[in-house]
């Protein structure tokens, strides 16, 4: 089912009802500010499970953390160089993911698959994204929609693949196909593992 969603000031009640359903263990798929992302609550563990089962991907296929700022990601970093908080503070929200040194509350239904303690955190630019998580109680965990070795960037055709599989696709119309910027700030100097999507900024 696809759904709308205003462009500039998303409806607050269906933004509610679908943060409702993220709780139940449902999936949507949203805009990004780079590809369409599967996305569930990443406290919910029948969430996550359909998202491994929708992308058919191995549970330790790395997910990312999505949060709405860097206040709220800060709740599950270990550790983080001020160098990487600026750089941070700098690049979001936008097209970047950060792998980082994860501590004890990472949610363990998204993450306790993974062997090391690093996750990807995105803060997207990406405003249905944005509003839902002003309301939503929890961080999101999303991976990117991906199949037939295609990313697949029209919302008529993911409703064709998915449309009985999921809760919902917002309309984001065509996006862009260019992947996020993966920076490593594990250490103590940044390093990037892949140029995407705004690695013009660095």
């Amino acid at each position: 089912m696809i759904l709308s969603l205003h462009p500039i000031n998303p409806e607050k009640r269906k933004l509610q009802q679908i943060s409702d359903k993220l709780l139940e263990g449902n999936v949507y798929i949203f805009p990004t500010d780079t590809v369409y992302a599967l996305v569930a609550d990443s406290q919910s563990k029948l969430g996550v499970e359909r998202l491994y089962e929708l992308k058919n991907i191995s549970k330790n296929q790395p997910l990312s953390l999505v949060c709405p700022n860097i206040s709220v990601a800060s709740n599950y970093i270990e550790n983080l160089p001020n160098e990487a908080f600026r750089l941070m503070k700098k690049l979001t929200p936008g097209p970047f993911t950060f792998i980082i040194r994860a501590n004890k509350h990472l949610p363990r239904v998204s993450f306790s698959n993974q062997k090391e303690k690093q996750i990807g955190i995105r803060i997207p630019d990406a405003i249905y994204l944005q509003e839902l998580m002003k309301m939503h109680p929890n961080p999101l965990t999303s991976t990117s929609v991906f199949t037939n070795d295609e990313f697949i960037i029209k919302v008529e055709s993911l409703e064709e693949i998915y449309g009985s599989r999921v809760e919902g696709i917002i309309d984001g119309g065509i996006v862009d196909i260019e992947l996020s910027t993966i920076l490593d700030v594990t250490g103590d100097k940044m390093i990037v593992l892949r140029e995407g999507k705004g690695s013009d900024l660095l």
